[in-house]
């Protein structure tokens, strides 16, 4: 809510794009209901329908402040934020075959009284008149608290399904039974997430009692990241993973560099719907999501703006259709249909990984014992990964000195940006590690990494029929590298949701299934 100086303003969220969270600042909008009173020139506004009109918060402000007798801060329902979409992109939504928006015709007091009863119920949530037992611990009564808001919001669609005569399972018609059961458990994990202002204790994986963190932190400071580390994704996944970084729920990363400006890595587990013929006769070499920053992109900067930010990887110009709500992940993956298989660039000297000068098209990791003994590729640090360049690594295959389950090649790979004020710990992997707690850096022996890669090398190329192998091998080699006591029965469900998130993930991403049609919880 936004603090007044002559009452309190409550704030409802009104989208994504501009609102409470953004780094862009928040833009807020009010709407008035000149219901029973004499238009005058007092407000500037916008007339929407019925006797509702729109204004900005500013001039609601100084209207009330100017006319403290004829307006209040509750005869506006005011937003945070709003949601927009492409040209065209909802009436796709709206076409047959998806169905998704119902378009209903409400005169504009059933309209504001479903906003009064809303706002209500959030009223009753900042003041506690919500909870009655005194005892409850912070992080149940924010559980609480999100339970009820959600609930607000999804009283007023059943409210407005009544009013038409449209029973909920009509409107649903669409959705399989277990795949509405997982958008439900999602929009539950973004109401948490959102609709709640969480202390850094609630926020965090290490939340069950509040009196870890110093002893967390502390082992976490004190392992080292370097290249050939593998990092893991920690279990149960912190809230912001699921809703926006589902490529590294039950990943594997690879350490390829850990530097002033980022940390570089690659995701070991995800093969994509494509592959490289390597050899004749022999299958092909499934091609690797590394993560959202193509290899090319990288090496050349592209991937930064002129100040040296990420580029969000989306063409202005695109047609792409961009899925609103809370399955849109960022999604910057290369555009893995103009990537072709056949054209091998031979690129120059790899040197350290980001030398700018190579031009191969991907990124080759290879574990063979033999060609490291012979320091064939460039290893990192101390490991037993060695990178090799693209045409070097073909020929060894071909050659037969290198086989085909000794190395995987990657179409990208993750950066984490590191700044100095970037969250707690100046960001980069570390942060995610201390400071989200989302991820931990492995203890695994060689031996434990062998088996890893062999879980991993037979993976297949991924298509929707492998789909489930595929997240089953997934899931395989990250417990391969756990660290153990993480079977707390009471996280069983959020496991299943993280599943079912990454196998959206892929179906959305990687086998450009944008409704996810093939996930179910």
């Amino acid at each position: 809510m936004e603090e007044y100086e002559r009452d309190t303003w409550i704030v409802q969220r009104g989208g994504d794009l501009l609102g409470l969270s953004s780094m862009s600042g928040t833009q807020f909008a009010c709407l008035y209901n000149q219901s029973g009173q004499q238009s005058d020139n007092t407000m500037a506004s916008t007339k929407l329908v019925g006797n509702i009109s729109y204004t900005t918060l500013s001039i609601a402000q100084a209207v009330c402040n100017e006319y403290p007798t004829k307006y209040h801060p509750n005869d506006f329902i005011t937003f945070a934020g709003f949601c927009s979409w492409r040209p065209g992109q909802l009436e796709r939504e709206m076409g047959d075959g998806r169905e998704e928006w119902v378009v209903l015709s409400v005169d504009g007091q059933s309209i504001w009284d479903e906003l009064i009863k809303q706002r209500e119920v959030a009223s009753q949530v900042i003041t506690g008149r919500t909870l009655q037992d005194d005892d409850i611990d912070s992080n149940r009564q924010a559980k609480q608290q999100h339970e009820i808001l959600l609930n607000a919001g999804t009283n007023m669609w059943r409210n407005y399904l009544d009013m038409i005569d449209m029973a909920e399972s009509q409107a649903t018609r669409h959705i399989p039974k277990g795949q509405l059961h997982f958008y439900d458990q999602m929009l539950s994990v973004w109401a948490e997430e959102q609709l709640i202002h969480h202390s850094s204790s609630v926020k965090s994986n290490n939340d069950d009692d509040g009196n870890d963190d110093d002893e967390t932190n502390t082992q976490s400071k004190g392992t080292i990241i370097k290249p050939g580390s593998i990092v893991r994704a920690k279990s149960p996944p912190s809230n912001d993973m699921l809703l926006y970084d589902a490529e590294f729920l039950r990943s594997l990363v690879l350490v390829l560099e850990e530097r002033s400006d980022c940390t570089i890595g690659v995701i070991l587990n995800h093969p994509m719907s494509a592959a490289i013929d390597c050899k004749e006769s022999e299958r092909p070499l499934p091609l690797r999501y590394g993560g959202p920053i193509d290899v090319q992109s990288w090496r050349d900067g592209s991937y930064r703006d002129d100040d040296g930010d990420f580029v969000d990887g989306e063409d202005d110009d695109s047609d792409d259709e961009v899925y609103e709500g809370f399955m849109d992940y960022q999604n910057n993956a290369v555009n893995f249909e103009d990537i072709s298989f056949d054209d091998y660039l031979a690129g120059g000297d790899m040197g350290l990984i980001d030398d700018g000068e190579s031009d191969d098209s991907f990124l080759w990791i290879h574990r063979s014992s033999k060609l490291g003994m012979q320091r064939v590729g460039n290893r990192l640090g101390s490991s037993n990964f060695w990178l090799i360049k693209e045409d070097e690594a073909l020929e060894h295959i071909q050659s037969g000195s290198l086989y085909l389950y000794d190395v995987m090649v990657f179409s990208s790979v993750s950066i984490w940006d590191k700044e100095l004020g970037l969250g707690n710990y100046g960001g980069g992997l570390r942060e995610q590690i201390d400071g989200l707690h989302s991820m931990e850096v492995t203890n695994v022996d060689e031996h434990q990494i062998d088996d890893v890669w062999q879980v991993l090398a037979r993976q297949a190329v991924l298509t929707k029929e492998s789909l489930d192998s595929n997240i089953d091998a997934v899931i395989k080699a990250w417990k391969l590298c756990s660290s153990g006591g993480e079977q707390n029965l009471d996280e069983t469900e959020k496991e299943r949701l993280s599943t079912a998130a990454l196998k959206a993930f892929l179906a959305r991403s990687l086998l450009s299934d944008p409704l996810n049609t093939l996930v179910e919880l």
